[in-house]
This record gives structure tokens, C-alpha cells and sequence, in this order.
């Protein structure tokens, strides 16, 4: 799956043919990079003993992604992030997170992109299986790590603010799950830093 999602962006990015209304160039116009920061279900995970949510998470991601023109301010913008591997119960638990995404960008001033669109988010846990003792309330009992690879799939609906600069931007991304369950939504945000490379 991730193969096809590569070779997908690398034929774009060789110069797949996008009908691009208004345009004369019908090719990519940018190749982008993406450095940053996930925070996954702000304001809904508790982080310490004494009941604090997490509000920011330091988890390295990485990405690249297309600008593909349509008009003079419309472009798409597919892209794939990774959030580096996270390590859980003193590393017992590897976890993975793949963004496939697909944005709409207005680029309402010079120096500013809106964005609209959706991703498939693709988290991995791998157990690598073992015990522990924790305390119960009245005493310990035992408890098993997974140990087998688990995957999950979610579809986000995703709002994105872009700063741009002459090659670079930085980018406010937010991700909400379950849209339409209220009892089940959760946020996901990231920040990044974002090179352009023009074609």
C-alpha cells in the first residue's frame, strides 16, 4: 500500500498531466517538504495524575506533497505524512501513524493559503508482547502486552491555515474525526515548517 502511494507521487511529480482550468502549464507546479509536530486528540487524553489534558505533543513528522494548479489562486494538494514511530510501556508497544492526504488551497493573499480536505489516517501498533505487575487497588494482578501488528484506518475532515514566505511556509493543520458523532469526535492538529521546491 505505501509503495503504490509513492510511486503515485513520484508520477506526479515527474509530470503527470493535471487539466488545469485557466492555466497553460498543466504539469506540478511544486514539489513540498514537511517538518513539524503532531499532536493527536487535543484537550482529551490525560497526561498527568492529577487530571491535566494533553494540549501539545512533541511527535516528529515528516512529509511531501504536490501543489498542483487549477487556476490562479485554486491549487491541489496531495501530500503523506509520517509521524515517526512513538514507543509506549517502556517501548512494549511501537506505534506508527500514515497520513494519506488530499487538500484544496485558495491562496486568499500573496502570503496566505487556506485549506480545505480530508485524510486517511493509517495507524500501525505493533505489541512486542511480554507482562506487568500493576497495582489494582486491593493489590497487583498481571497485565499482557499485544503481540501481534494491528492497523486502523479514519477518515478526518481537515482545516489548514499557511503563512508563505519566498520558498517556505509554516502551517497550522487541524484533523477532526468522527464529524458527524458528536460523543466520539476528537482533534488532531500539527504544526510544520514547509520547503517548496519549484519544478
Amino acid at each position: 500500500m505505501f509503495r503504490n502511494i509513492f510511486i503515485l507521487l513520484i508520477g506526479l511529480t515527474l509530470g503527470a498531466p493535471v487539466h488545469a482550468a485557466g492555466t497553460s502549464n498543466s504539469t506540478t507546479k511544486e514539489i513540498y517538504f514537511n517538518l513539524g509536530t503532531h499532536t493527536e486528540f487535543y484537550n482529551a487524553v490525560q497526561t498527568d495524575e492529577s487530571g491535566g489534558l494533553r494540549k501539545f505533543g512533541f511527535v516528529p513528522t515528516v512529509g511531501i506533497g504536490l501543489v498542483m494548479p487549477l487556476s490562479d489562486s485554486w491549487n491541489m494538494l496531495p501530500e503523506f505524512n509520517w509521524v515517526l514511530p512513538k514507543t509506549y510501556e517502556d517501548s512494549k508497544i511501537i506505534a506508527n501513524t500514515f497520513m494519506y492526504r488530499f487538500d484544496m488551497g485558495y491562496d486568499a493573499l500573496d502570503w496566505l493559503r487556506l485549506r480545505i480536505g480530508t485524510s486517511i489516517m493509517h495507524l500501525n501498533q505493533h505489541g512486542r508482547g511480554g507482562s506487568t505487575k500493576e497495582n489494582n487497588g486491593n493489590g497487583t494482578s498481571t497485565f499482557y502486552y499485544p503481540s501481534e501488528n494491528r492497523s486502523s484506518l479514519n477518515n478526518t475532515l481537515d482545516f489548514g491555515l499557511e503563512t508563505l514566505f519566498d520558498k517556505s511556509s509554516v502551517r497550522l493543520q487541524s484533523y477532526t474525526y468522527s464529524v458527524f458523532k458528536k460523543e466520539q469526535r476528537q482533534f488532531s492538529y500539527t504544526l510544520f515548517f514547509t520547503y517548496y521546491w519549484e519544478k
